[in-house]
């Protein structure tokens, strides 16, 4: 018996154990050990043994066995021989294997380092999905060693590895022999640009992540030239600035890649978010993100617009701005974006009867260019004032200027009466105003839902309402502490004209997460888009015509307090 504090010393001597044993006994060790590895991942934690099995069988290492008289039995081999390559095999059928072990595969074939069995090996790899298995200096070196002998590589994705710089150079060889490669890669410098667009070479179907880097303008062009060279379908570049000539490479890129670019991002600053969809002569072009300067977005803007393209589906994120100048969009609808930096950032709401405010999104209608310093204006009012009970006068004049404005949407800390009344207000200060969604981090109360239905409501206005409501008829639940209970429902309501639906999404008693309001459950983009919920023909009667969900959630019960048909009340 022997113990070592670090598990490698005992796997490896475990391992050489096996080899001081008679040719019989050995043998059935090593039958045992490959039996409970194929028992599937309760037996993970005896992979390193069976991987150094194979670096024993090592010529250079069995070599140096024999001169202190262990020797490793033609047996052994031959059962090693046969495992690994079984496991290969029920890859190609089973994902998860695939996925778990090729890793493992890699590594024994590695140590083993015989090249015609491990030729014979990778031949059935045309394939290589290594994406989300964080890759360390040794396995890039394992990586690279087996492609050499892959005889073709169709497509290599090498996303989620957590590649550097350093990393990548050892992977570069291999890049060449891959006709598509999906990679993404951390902290290239502008040196470290150069080897891999030379290892890339022309034609290949590309996906490139290179978002976190900080690449120079001029390096950034020499990326943007080499990939008209390619079928780019998606690439994502960091960049310190930009100029008119990156912007003219940019269009350019897009021109000479149509119909095969899906997406195009740009990463600089984290402040403001631009997403367009481009269209030309009626056909779909790439998507475009830009997380840039406003002068910088300006300029791609200016580009795109005398390159004979059109936006649709403009979407601008604001977290704080610098620049206070007008920003021009070619367009005549953009979604707005507006995000409010204080005690909501993380989802936590105030304690207290208050009602905060952390977002706003708007749907904009017929505007070519839009007065930046208004919305910062807004901003700067919410930063330091984020009630929206307190300050909803100040708000809605800012948002009744936007004459413009058809769709709004509020993510708030709580339903207040106060808030309910400031929201009403608002959909009658903006006469053009259609749809209004309250996204309510923490409760509805029934003040302000009482508040929503009894008030004169402009009748062709739609309200939507998402947040917590507590279905105790007494005492009902009304603070962050108490959001967890099983009493609290997360739920839709939908007031339009004299009519009230109201849509059990998730019950109390079968979530134990709080997940629902931070984007993981309902898309508010669908919503807009009518994706998820036709409300019109809830309106017709048509309660069963969403099948009682919302982004799959199970909503086919009531409120315990309420009876109804379904998952709908209709007042």
């Amino acid at each position: 018996m022997y113990s070592f504090m670090h598990l490698s010393f005992q796997e490896f001597f475990t391992a050489l154990s096996y080899m001081s044993l008679g040719d019989e006994e050995a043998q059935g060790k090593v039958r045992e050990l490959l039996s409970k590895v194929r028992r599937g991942l309760l037996h993970f934690h005896l992979l390193p043994i069976v991987q150094f099995l194979f670096g024993i069988l090592n010529k250079e290492v069995a070599k140096r066995l024999e001169e202190k008289h262990i020797s490793c039995s033609q047996g052994i081999w031959t059962q090693l021989k046969h495992f690994i390559l079984e496991v290969i095999e029920k890859g190609k059928e089973d994902q998860i294997v695939r996925r778990t072990m090729q890793l493992f595969t890699f590594h024994c074939l590695y140590e083993l380092h015989a090249d015609d069995f491990v030729k014979e090996a990778m031949k059935t790899y045309t394939d290589i999905n290594m994406s989300g298995s964080p890759l360390k200096k040794t396995d890039c070196w394992v990586l690279m060693y087996c492609l050499q002998h892959c005889k073709s590589i169709e497509c290599l994705e090498l996303s989620g590895c957590n590649l550097t710089a350093e990393n990548m150079k050892i992977l570069l060889p291999a890049l060449q022999k891959c006709k598509a490669l999906v990679l993404q890669v951390d902290d290239l410098a502008d040196d470290d640009l150069d080897g891999l667009l030379t290892a890339l070479g022309e034609g290949k179907s590309l996906e490139l992540d290179l978002r976190n880097t900080n690449f120079s303008d001029e390096k950034v062009q020499d990326l943007l030239v080499a990939l008209t060279k390619h079928k780019t379908r998606k690439v994502q570049i960091g960049v310190k600035s930009i100029t008119s000539n990156t912007a003219d490479k940019f269009m350019s890129l897009i021109s000479k890649a149509h119909g095969v670019l899906d997406l195009i991002k740009l990463h600089s600053c984290g402040n403001v978010a631009l997403s367009v969809q481009l269209q030309k002569d009626g056909v779909r072009a790439p998507q475009i993100v830009l997380w840039l300067k406003v002068p910088e977005m300006k300029m791609i803007c200016d580009s795109i617009r005398t390159s004979g393209y059109s936006l649709t589906g403009v979407k601008l994120r604001v977290w704080r701005v610098a620049d206070e100048g007008p920003f021009l969009y070619p367009t005549k609808k953009c979604r707005l974006t507006l995000h409010i930096d204080g005690p909501l950032r993380c989802g936590v709401g105030r304690e207290g009867q208050q009602s905060a405010l952390s977002s706003i999104e708007m749907s904009l209608y017929g505007v070519n260019v839009f007065d930046w310093r208004r919305i910062h204006q807004l901003r700067q009012t919410l930063e330091h004032k984020p009630e929206w009970d307190e300050h909803a006068d100040e708000l809605i004049s800012l948002l009744h200027s936007q004459t413009s404005l058809e769709d709004i949407g509020l993510f708030v800390s709580r339903l207040t009466e106060r808030c309910a009344v400031s929201v009403i207000r608002l959909s009658h200060a903006c006469s053009n105003l259609k749809d209004i969604i309250l996204q309510v981090n923490g409760f509805l109360l029934e003040e302000g839902i009482h508040c929503l239905r009894e008030s004169k409501r402009r009748p062709d206005c739609q309200l939507l309402l998402l947040g917590r409501r507590c279905r105790k008829l007494a005492d009902q639940c009304s603070e962050e502490k108490d959001k967890r209970l099983s009493c609290n429902d997360n739920v839709l309501l939908a007031l339009h004209g004299e009519s009230f639906i109201e849509i059990v999404l998730r019950h109390g008693k079968e979530s134990g997460i709080d997940d629902t309001w931070n984007g993981n459950e309902i898309n508010i983009d669908d919503m807009w888009n009518g994706n998820e919920i036709n409300i019109a023909d809830m309106w017709n009667g048509n309660e069963n015509n969403s099948d009682g969900t919302w982004n799959e959630n199970e909503s086919n019960r009531p409120r315990d307090d309420i009876k109804c048909k379904g998952c709908c009340v209709v007042g």
